[in-house]
């Protein structure tokens, strides 16, 4: 941990800890904020996310093309116009719909 005045940095040779807010839908069309958490361990290449609580999320090798956030970006908006898939995006089919309880 770097201190610069009150300035309180947290980085060294090999890892950054950073964090943001996003919101959620709350009661009665509230909105709650919320923390995420990610840490990048550059000697291994991977980024781990954890949630407010510091609950592990998953992680993700942060130098290989097509890695999970990629596929996440992906079905996150999954059109390339307003009725045509991306290219890499399927509709799911009754097997998958089973696999996740849909």
């Amino acid at each position: 941990m770097l201190c610069v005045g009150v300035l309180k940095l947290n980085i060294n040779m090999s890892h950054v800890r950073v964090k943001t807010e996003y919101q959620v839908q709350g009661a009665y069309g509230s909105t709650e904020k919320k923390t995420l958490y990610a840490h990048h361990n550059n000697s291994c290449d991977v980024v781990t996310f954890f949630d407010e609580d510091g609950t592990y999320l998953f992680s993700v090798e942060d130098t290989m093309d097509n890695n999970l956030m990629d596929a996440i970006n992906r079905l996150y908006v999954p059109h390339k116009n307003s009725s045509e898939l991306d290219d890499n995006v399927q509709y799911m089919d009754v097997d998958d719909k089973s696999k996740c309880g849909l």
